[in-house]
């Protein structure tokens, strides 16, 4: 998809730069022709006195052939690019987990890729936190443990409890003391 907009239909013309730079101008901007003519094709007729002789010059330019042949193509450049805008985007098919497998696939074949020219990359070791993340360097794979949680028990269920009930006894005054 383009993002930027084309300078020229992709046929060649037999005009000058700067008459093919004056007719994309007046085609996107949507000008009078004689502010294109002026601005890019004869810049010395501005301020001219003679303004039939600006006119005519104006008027014998476009009704050159190549030039009406450039207009056109140029006019249906645009329309491709923008009817090509407007064309719904392809929805992804199959199920969550088909495209899962594919976007893993895709990650790991970039991966590669960069790590084909990995001399020639700017950040290495961006690329190899890549190649780890997909799974591609071998080595011990560090599995971080979810944390626990330990719910409280019961006093009747508590261990604590229960050893010091087995391992002391009571004196008559209420309290306990430890067997030796």
């Amino acid at each position: 998809m383009p993002s930027l907009i084309p300078m020229r239909p992709k046929r060649s013309f037999n005009l000058l730069p700067e008459e093919m730079d004056g007719l994309s101008y007046y085609v996107l901007s949507g000008c009078q022709r004689e502010v294109a003519f002026l601005k890019f094709i004869r810049p010395d007729f501005i301020g001219s006195k003679a303004a039939t002789a600006v006119k005519s010059a104006v008027s014998q330019f476009f009704a050159n052939k190549e030039v009406k042949d450039y207009l056109e193509a140029y006019k249906k450049t645009i329309e491709d690019l923008l009817a090509e805008k407007d064309k719904p985007k392809p929805t992804n098919t199959g199920t969550l987990e088909e495209r899962k497998a594919k976007a893993k696939t895709k990650a790991m074949e970039f991966a590669m890729s960069l790590a084909d020219n990995i001399e020639q990359a700017e950040d290495p070791e961006t690329v190899l936190k890549l190649m780890d993340k997909v799974g591609l360097l071998d080595g011990e794979e560090e599995v971080e443990e979810q944390p626990r949680r330990y719910l409280p028990v019961t006093c009747s269920e508590c261990a604590y409890r229960k050893f010091v009930e087995e391992n002391c006894e009571e004196v008559p005054d209420g309290t306990k003391v430890e067997e030796e």
